[in-house]
C-alpha cells in the first residue's frame, strides 16, 4: 500500500497518468538491470527529463550483485574487507593514508601498539596525548560505528556529535571480541576551502570509481560527499543521514550537481544547511593530486577493476581512507543523475571483453578451463 501511495504521489509532482509511471518501472523491473520499483522512485525516474535509453542504465542492488560478481576477484577481496591489510598494503607503496595509532582487539604485527581489552583501551583514552583519536571497525561499511573521541572529562568520554558515555560503559561496548577488531587513527581535518563551505571539522570526502583496462587505469566518476555536521563519517546512507552527494567534473573538479534526499523529498542543487554556502561550482582542492593518487593506488590491487576509493582532501593532501573493492552504484546516479552503466562505463566493460557477462545467465556449476574457477562470471581472470 505504501508502494502505490508514493507512486501516487510521484504521478502527482511528475504530472504524468499512474498508469505510465507503473507501466515504465515495470518495464526497467523486467529489463536486464532489473531495476526495484522502489529504486524506481528513489532516482526519481518518474520524471520526464531522461529517455527511455538513459532511464534504462540506471541500476540497483540486483545490477550491483552482478557487477561485483564480475568486476571483484574473490581472492583479492580480504584486501578490501580488513582495513588494517589495507592499510599496510598502502603504506608499503608509500601511498597517503591516515596514521593508524593502535589497533583494538586485534591480533595484528607490532607496527602499532596492540590494545587486547577494555581495561587496557580504557588507560589508553584517558592518556591526554591520545585523543582526540578516530575510532572504526578494522572490518566493516558504510561506517558504521565510526566515531570521535574528542576528549575524555573524568570518568566520561565525549564523541564528535557532542554526546558524552561513562568511559568505562564505552569500552566494554565496541565489541565482543569476534571481530576482525578495530582501528584507531588520526583525526583528520578538512582542507581550510571544505571548513569553509561546511563550517565543520568534520570529513567531506570523495567516492572515487576508476577503472582499470589492461594496464591503464581511468577515473570515470567521482562523487563529493558533504558533511552537514550531524555525524562524524560523511557516508550518505541512502539518504537517511542527512548528509549530501555533489557530482564532480573529472577534468576540473568542479561540483557540477548536488542533491540532498532521496526519491520524492530528493532535493537538486541545494545551499549547504549550516553555512548557506553554493555547492555548485565549488573546486575541488588538490584536484591533479587526487587523480595521480587514484591511478598510482589502483595498481596496487589488480583484482578490483573498478574500485570505490574513500579520500579525504586535508590541508596537507589527499589521503585514502579506504579502498572497497566496488562501491555502491547509487551514489553517482543520484549525483549526476546519469546510470552507473552509462556509454564510457560500457565501451571500459567492451575494451576488456567483459560486457556480454552483464547478460550471462550464472552458471556456478561452469568451471573455466583456463583458471579452473567455478562461475561463469569468474572465467575472465588470468590467475
Amino acid at each position: 500500500m505504501r508502494l502505490l501511495n508514493d507512486f501516487t504521489q510521484a504521478a502527482a509532482a511528475s504530472g504524468r497518468s499512474l498508469a505510465s509511471l507503473l507501466r515504465e518501472a515495470l518495464t526497467l523491473r523486467l529489463s536486464p538491470t532489473r531495476l526495484g520499483l522502489s529504486e524506481y522512485l528513489d532516482f526519481q525516474l518518474y520524471r520526464d527529463d531522461l529517455d527511455a535509453a538513459a532511464k534504462a542504465r540506471f541500476g540497483g542492488q540486483r545490477t550491483q550483485g552482478v557487477l561485483e560478481e564480475i568486476l571483484i576477484d574473490d581472492y583479492s577481496k580480504f584486501l578490501s574487507l580488513d582495513k588494517i591489510t589495507m592499510y599496510a598494503v598502502l603504506k608499503g607503496h608509500g601511498i597517503p593514508i591516515p596514521e593508524v595509532r593502535a589497533t583494538y582487539r586485534a591480533a595484528r604485527p607490532d607496527s602499532a601498539p596492540s590494545i587486547a581489552n577494555a581495561d587496557e583501551l580504557e588507560a589508553y583514552l584517558r592518556r591526554p596525548e591520545a585523543l582526540p583519536v578516530y575510532i572504526k571497525r578494522a572490518f566493516g561499511a558504510y561506517g558504521r560505528g565510526n566515531m570521535l573521541v574528542q576528549r575524555c572529562d573524568g570518568s566520561h568520554v565525549v564523541l564528535g556529535n557532542a554526546s558524552s558515555e561513562p568511559i568505562a560503559d564505552f569500552c566494554r561496548t565496541l565489541d565482543d571480541g569476534r571481530t576482525l577488531g578495530w582501528i584507531l587513527q588520526q583525526p583528520l581535518v578538512p582542507h581550510p576551502a571544505i571548513r569553509t563551505l561546511t563550517q565543520s571539522e568534520k570529513v567531506s570526502g570523495l567516492r572515487i570509481h576508476s577503472f582499470l583496462s589492461d594496464r591503464d587505469t581511468r577515473v570515470i566518476k567521482a562523487i563529493f560527499k558533504i558533511n552537514v555536521g550531524v555525524k562524524d563519517s560523511d557516508n550518505f546512507e541512502h539518504g537517511a543521514s542527512g548528509n549530501m552527494l555533489a557530482a564532480v567534473d573529472i577534468a576540473t573538479g568542479q561540483v557540477v550537481r548536488a542533491i540532498a534526499g532521496t526519491g520524492l523529498r530528493q532535493v537538486e542543487n541545494p545551499r549547504h544547511p549550516r553555512t548557506g554556502s553554493e555547492i555548485v561550482g565549488f573546486q575541488l582542492p588538490y584536484w591533479d593530486e587526487v587523480l595521480k593518487l587514484v591511478q598510482n593506488a589502483h595498481k596496487a590491487f589488480p583484482g578490483f577493476i573498478c574500485p570505490g576509493w574513500d579520500i579525504a582532501l586535508c590541508e596537507d593532501g589527499p589521503k585514502i581512507l579506504e579502498v572497497n573493492a566496488f562501491g555502491d552504484i547509487d551514489l553517482s546516479q543520484h549525483a549526476y543523475r546519469v546510470g552507473f552503466l552509462d556509454e564510457e562505463f560500457l565501451s571500459l566493460m567492451r575494451r576488456r571483453q567483459l560486457d556480454h557477462l552483464l547478460r550471462a545467465a550464472p552458471r556456478p556449476s561452469d568451471r573455466s578451463p583456463i583458471n579452473h574457477r567455478l562461475g561463469v562470471r569468474k572465467h575472465h581472470w588470468s590467475w
